[in-house]
């Protein structure tokens, strides 16, 4: 008998904010040519580096001349000062691709003079997420909460350096509070893959799995110095400026999880078919005269569930359009690969503003996206920052 679906999520106190900004610092791709569109305000990190005054050539820069009007540079007369900045392709701030979620900081939502900063997944590696969060210049001290979307090892996996080094600059400022870790309190002893083909009526010698590492303990994020905050109810973080959802409910046909999915049972010893993954959350934001902001981890649930379920939230609201979907939509590999003529014609129901496929979508489904509604795909990569405002 197939369980009753769930409601919808609903985040009744989520404050309207004046603006969004969400830095890239783990993904699979890096991306710093593509144009964007102006309503999402992308800077990448290329661009910062370019506009970065520390880097500024002395030589072929006139501007540090007083007399802006008319001056001579190495004998030439100009009207006008210049700048030249000297970008080295070698430069230690450039962040590195690596496989895994997106990690989004200064996830900054801003209210008048009130700023909240959250981190969504920490990446598969700890090495990685350091690396690239100290040359984008990520200020640690300022993260109030680490939202794990789901448990996987790909996006959880930095997460105990992440939560030591937020806890090592929060506590440099005695009246800062414990970096809160919101996680859903279903956490497996360990997940994989089951490589064999498991077909009805055939019983075969063997069966592969790949095992995938461990997700950390809740004992082991409390050691880092988190407090660990366990929740599988729809709710919001940081005095209402975010919303985590809850149980994400499966209503299309054809969005049924990962087939090979499995899931390790400590105690029986033994693995068993998990292809629904229903630990999962997303992450919204509301933006004034923008609408909704949705970000997904993986779209296990499938990319349809979670906007529809994003819709029904806030069907009360007609300006609250979803304006921006970002993230895993995970239509990359053969067993899910069929989904993406489905998810094309739905997602053109829903009509959101843009989207940014990263992680697991897939280059098919980015460009099957980008045909169906031209403009609307926005590349997503490291050193990526877009800033969501109303006043654009």
């Amino acid at each position: 008998m197939t369980a009753p679906q769930p409601g919808p999520n609903s985040f009744p106190d989520l404050v309207e904010l004046d603006a969004l900004r969400l830095t890239v610092i783990v993904d699979n791709e890096v991306d710093f040519m593509t144009s964007v569109p102006q309503e999402l305000g992308l800077t990448t990190q290329a661009m910062s580096l370019f506009r970065d005054k520390r880097n500024i050539d002395k030589e072929k820069s006139t501007e540090a001349i007083e007399d802006h009007h008319t001056h001579t540079h190495h004998g030439r007369s100009t009207n006008s000062a210049t700048r030249t900045i000297a970008f080295d392709f070698h430069d230690g701030r450039q962040a590195l691709t690596n496989y895994g979620s997106f990690s989004l900081i200064e996830q900054t939502g801003i209210k008048g003079n009130v700023e909240h900063r959250i981190l969504f997944d920490t990446g598969p590696h700890s090495a990685i997420f350091l690396e690239n969060a100290k040359r984008l210049e990520i200020e640690f001290e300022k993260i109030e909460v680490v939202v794990l979307s789901h448990w996987h090892i790909d996006h959880s996996g930095g997460m105990l350096a992440a939560v030591e080094k937020i806890h090592e600059a929060r506590k440099k400022n005695q009246e800062l509070p414990p970096v809160s870790v919101d996680l859903h309190p279903d956490r497996p002893d360990q997940r994989g893959t089951c490589l064999t083909r498991l077909s009805a009526g055939i019983s075969p010698n063997l069966i592969e799995y790949v095992a995938w590492g461990k997700d950390p303990s809740f004992e082991g994020i409390e050691k880092a110095g988190g407090k660990v905050s366990l929740n599988n109810q729809a709710h919001t973080v940081c005095e209402g400026f975010f919303g985590v959802s809850g149980l994400i409910p499966r209503n299309t046909t054809y969005e049924t999880g990962i087939p090979n999915h499995t899931r390790w049972h400590e105690k029986t010893k033994s693995w068993t078919l998990e292809p629904e993954i229903m630990d999962e959350r997303y992450l919204v934001a509301r933006v004034k005269s923008k609408g909704i902001v949705v970000l997904t981890g993986c779209s296990h649930a499938g990319v349809i569930n979670v906007c529809q379920d994003v819709k029904r939230a806030f069907n009360q609201e007609q300006s609250d359009e979803v304006f921006f979907v970002v993230g895993g939509f995970h239509l990359a590999g053969g067993s899910v690969e069929a989904r993406i003529k489905e998810t094309v014609n739905d997602m053109l129901a829903l009509n959101p503003s843009f989207m940014a496929p990263g992680h697991c979508s897939g280059w098919r489904a980015k460009a099957a996206l980008e045909e169906a509604m031209p403009g609307k795909v926005v590349s997503l990569g490291v050193g990526s920052d877009f800033f969501i405002t109303e006043k654009i």
